[in-house]
């Protein structure tokens, strides 16, 4: 098993495959990347490397006004490892909030539940498949950003989607990064929960990950998603790294 420092770097490396910004900029050894704006993952600052000597103030400042001119709020993400390490004390002070704190949970590949056949895999974002992932509290512009952003994957992509009848009913993503799948945007449309869509998604997409020669699988959960935790936690899943983002509203 990896070390903490080498496993988050390369789950965060495998991330800007899974969700691809359209811009991304390194300052001070950050990362920083842009998309569109209703997706708040694709506009971040990554913070696990800082250059040695470099001004903390200077760097904060050309975060900010980078994301300024894209019309952006700053954004900074704060893993586990975080450079420099007082990076989080020195955001509250000037006001950046903490928010969406998240869990990255992680299993290898083998030893899989039996999946289900009946859940198409589809390659591009159709009809069906925003159908199955959009919220039905998502506009259409959000709803276009995503089908956006998933035509811009560069790497292996499983689009599951479940049906009952005719209706897609749940979906998730699954990116192949080397050997690490990213799974994300999981979703079961409300009417249809508690019949166990969202763990057929997930086994068809994790036996399809280990079909694309996928060793290991991780899945970001929000911590205060507790049916999310569940899920993970039926399929085995354990905690590798946690991680919250520190924001300034304009």
């Amino acid at each position: 098993m990896h070390t903490d420092r080498e496993f988050i770097e390369k789950a965060e490396r495998a991330s800007l495959w899974a969700w691809p910004p359209k811009e991304i900029v390194y300052v001070s050894g950050w990362l920083m990347h842009a998309g569109e704006a209703s997706i708040p993952r694709l506009n971040l600052t990554r913070t696990l490397r800082f250059e040695q000597g470099a001004d903390l103030d200077r760097a904060i400042a050309k975060v900010e006004g980078w994301f300024a001119e894209r019309q952006r709020i700053p954004r900074f993400q704060i893993a586990d490892v975080v450079e420099p390490e007082n990076l989080e004390e020195e955001l509250e002070e000037r006001g950046y909030e903490r928010t969406a704190e998240t869990s990255v949970w992680w299993r290898p590949l083998d030893e899989l539940p039996p999946a289900d056949p009946a859940i198409e895999i589809e390659t591009r974002p159709r009809a069906a498949v925003m159908n199955a992932i959009a919220d039905p509290n998502w506009d259409e512009t959000v709803r276009e950003d995503y089908a956006a952003m998933f035509e811009r994957i560069k790497r292996p992509l499983a689009l599951a989607v479940a049906f009952e009848g005719e209706f897609p009913v749940a979906g998730g993503a699954c990116v192949v990064v080397d050997d690490l799948a990213v799974i994300h945007s999981l979703f079961t449309q409300p009417l249809f929960r508690g019949r166990g869509h969202g763990r057929a998604v997930l086994a068809r997409l994790l036996g399809w990950a280990r079909a694309m020669d996928g060793r290991e699988a991780v899945i970001h959960v929000h911590d205060r998603n507790e049916i999310g935790q569940a899920l993970v936690r039926r399929f085995d899943f354990v905690r590798r790294y946690g991680y919250a983002w520190r924001q300034k509203e304009a």
